[in-house]
């Protein structure tokens, strides 16, 4: 009877840690900015008003009626994330006499706390858990009439991977962590005036996680780990809108709005090697709203070589405040969050050597969502961050455009201090602290190529 409770007891917490991850894996600070090559050289100052690539199908879709005719675009940029986690003094608090408390009623734990470097064969000093990852885009525009133009984008606005020794210290909280996201947005672009340009776009998005982590076996005591895996996927789908207002043929603003979407991911979670009666697949699903954000960009061409640009944006991550996990027997599990707004701030500059080649340069300043080392998980060791980007355009002839672009990435340091029962249905029978030191940095490399018909 002992062991049913613990093994139902372990099953619950497998599934509500495994999702409750998911939505902080989404909800992440780790929202992607990479939809251009020809942005990353310029920190993505000014989003799409600089007119250099076809991207203004995603970032603004007004913005398409800065160029004419048909054209098409293809990238791919290549994120390389160093994260560097030390162990900063995690403790488990468990029973000295774990065996017979759990064996039998009534006896009264006698409670020891020690460094969690104790248990197990664990390379408990640090680990790496950055990834390499590449973040695909794709873009099409074309005329209507002379007055409107229709769009289309393909890319990924989230994608996030995390992955860690399967031994390291922060095991039960997180091994691996993936999300990939893929977003379809046809747009429309209307030309108001000779200033005034309006632009909307519908999105399909799709969205899939897997995540990992280790369970806690009270019978082998940190010796045999069980190990459970979600999996989840859903489409779901938003819109945006974008205005562009030109003062002149050298300098206009703009203003654009993607919307929330939510997702319910569906899916299930798998148990290996562990108690009997808890290894198999259980049924269950969460809701997540990804969040709306809202961008003001400016540019502002000098001369016939210089430009300048620069841009903001407002992301609404104080929407998940809470999160709420369903499971097939109808059972729900409420956990709060407090995340928080997020604002980014860039600026660049452009340099038209001559009619064949373009370089640029800028810089990025972004704030996490995450507000304290008590909501920052290994998951998603997120921190503000600082960028610079450098990039330049190659175009043999008038139709064809080859653009590089490279960013360098400093987050700044960052802890992480999160308790977790590893057995629920015990109350804080055992109670594993993750307190880690996280500093890290990133290496974004991207090319891509725009042709005009």
């Amino acid at each position: 009877m002992r062991q049913n409770k613990l093994s139902s007891s372990i099953l619950v917490l497998g599934i509500a840690g495994a999702l409750t991850v998911s939505a902080q894996v989404q909800a992440s600070g780790l929202q992607l900015s990479e939809q251009s090559v020809t942005g990353l050289g310029r920190a993505f100052a000014g989003g799409s008003l600089a007119n250099d690539d076809v991207s203004a199908a995603y970032y603004n879709p007004a913005d398409m009626m800065l160029s004419s005719g048909t054209q098409a675009q293809a990238g791919m940029t290549f994120i390389g994330i160093s994260i560097e986690a030390d162990d900063a003094g995690s403790t488990t608090r468990l029973p000295a006499n774990l065996g017979t408390v759990l064996t039998t009623p009534g006896t009264v734990p006698v409670f020891v706390t020690r460094p969690s470097s104790d248990f197990g064969n664990s390379v408990l000093d640090n680990d790496d858990g950055g990834t390499d990852s590449f973040v695909p885009n794709g873009y099409f525009a074309m005329d209507i009439n002379d007055r409107m133009r229709f769009g289309l984008s393909l890319n990924a606005p989230f994608a996030v991977s995390t992955s860690y020794g399967k031994n390291w210290v922060g095991r039960y909280h997180a091994v691996d962590s993936e999300l990939t996201t893929i977003d379809v947005n046809p747009s429309i672009a209307y030309r108001v005036d000779d200033h005034l340009s309006l632009g909307v776009g519908v999105s399909a998005q799709y969205a899939e996680a897997k995540l990992t982590q280790a369970l806690f076996n009270p019978f082998s005591a940190f010796v045999k780990d069980g190990y459970a895996e979600v999996k989840g996927d859903d489409w779901s789908f938003g819109y945006n809108l974008g205005a562009t207002y030109e003062f002149d043929a050298t300098t206009r603003v703009g203003l654009s709005y993607r919307s929330r979407v939510k997702h319910t991911l569906e899916g299930d979670r798998t148990i290996s090697d562990y108690i009997a009666s808890s290894n198999g697949k259980l049924d269950a699903k969460v809701d997540w709203t990804a969040p709306d954000w809202l961008a003001l960009a400016f540019y502002k061409r000098l001369d016939d070589k210089w430009a300048v640009m620069g841009s903001t944006r407002w992301t609404n991550w104080s929407l998940f405040k809470e999160l709420r996990i369903k499971y097939v027997n109808g059972t729900e599990t409420l956990i709060e969050e407090k995340w928080e707004d997020s604002w980014s701030f860039n600026i660049g500059v452009s340099y038209d050597y001559n009619p064949e080649w373009t370089f640029r340069a800028g810089y990025v300043y972004d704030q996490t969502p995450v507000p304290s080392a008590e909501y920052r998980t290994p998951r998603i060791p997120d921190s503000d961050r600082n960028a610079i980007g450098l990039g330049f355009s190659y175009h043999p002839n008038p139709q064809l455009s080859v653009d590089f672009g490279y960013m360098y990435i400093m987050f700044d340091d960052a802890s992480t201090d999160n308790t977790l029962s590893l057995l629920p249905g015990y109350g804080g029978l055992i109670t594993d602290t993750l307190q880690v030191d996280y500093s890290g940095s990133g290496n974004l490399i991207g090319l891509q190529a725009s042709y005009r018909f």
